[in-house]
């Protein structure tokens, strides 16, 4: 039988716990929050914080600084709330003392700002998944030879 939305919000919170993930919550200046819309619908994310994780992660400090003069209306404000484990958190903090000691919030703006700018080609960068590279060194590589080729060696045998 499925879990019923109690059940799963506190198996969620649960894991939250667990991971040591913390709800964030931003109180960003009047038309960032649409702009945050634009940039998912552009990049087909669905996500808020995914969305927000991937700005925070491939974050250029100095381009987004060029943006904090930006003229955007003061009022009503907007929430933004998404949940972050401890790395993306350290990297808004790094990424805070980087911009002069701004606060997560302005970090958040600036950011949005500087992704949204660049349009809806141009914002790919900013929400782009980071992957590692792989390289398998040569003892690696030799190893995985030679497990091949007994492998090899035992198939011929059963056959």
């Amino acid at each position: 039988m499925a879990m019923d939305g109690k059940a799963r919000s506190a198996k969620a919170a649960l894991k939250r716990q667990a991971m040591k993930e913390v709800e964030l919550r931003h109180t960003v200046r009047y038309g960032i929050k649409q702009m945050l819309g634009d940039l998912m619908h552009w990049n087909k994310i669905s996500e808020m914080g995914e969305a927000l994780q991937l700005l925070i992660l491939n974050a250029v400090p100095e381009s987004a600084l060029l943006y904090r003069n930006a003229d955007i209306p003061l009022m009503p404000a907007e929430m933004i709330r998404h949940h972050a484990r401890q790395g993306i958190q350290d990297r808004l903090d790094d990424l805070a003392g980087q911009m002069f000691g701004a606060s997560h919030k302005h970090v958040i703006e600036l950011l949005i700002l500087c992704a949204h700018d660049a349009g809806p080609e141009g914002s790919a960068k900013h929400l782009r998944i980071p992957r590692h590279e792989i390289t398998i060194n040569e003892n690696v590589s030799r190893k995985l030879d030679q497990a091949r080729i007994r492998e090899e060696l035992r198939m011929g045998r059963d056959d």
